[in-house]
């Protein structure tokens, strides 16, 4: 069987801190899609993409797409500043059978 990389993302705003404390609420709550499946199950903490402070959300995603592998034990966020509000994207790469 083939497999396929899904990708989970959520946002929220504030300080790393903040970012933490929301992903550990988000691991406690089902997929909307799959209600027996944990959001992030198997990702151990949140990392920061470092290095870089993204003006486009559409620019982290795929910067976070680029080095986002099912295998990681932790999720990454990327801080976005688009003007109106400072943003943090979470993305968490997962393997899926075909």
């Amino acid at each position: 069987m083939d497999s396929k990389i899904h990708y989970q993302m959520n946002i929220c705003g504030g300080d790393f801190t903040h970012v933490r404390e929301c992903f550990r609420d988000w691991k406690s709550q089902p997929l909307v899609y799959r209600w027996n499946q944990r959001t992030c199950e198997g990702k151990q903490e949140v990392s920061p993409l470092s290095g870089r402070v993204f003006n486009d959300g559409e620019v982290a995603h795929r910067a976070l797409e680029r080095v986002c592998g099912p295998s990681d034990p932790y999720a990454l966020a990327a801080e976005i500043h688009g003007g109106e509000r400072d943003l943090w994207l979470v993305m968490a790469a997962f393997e899926e059978e075909a």
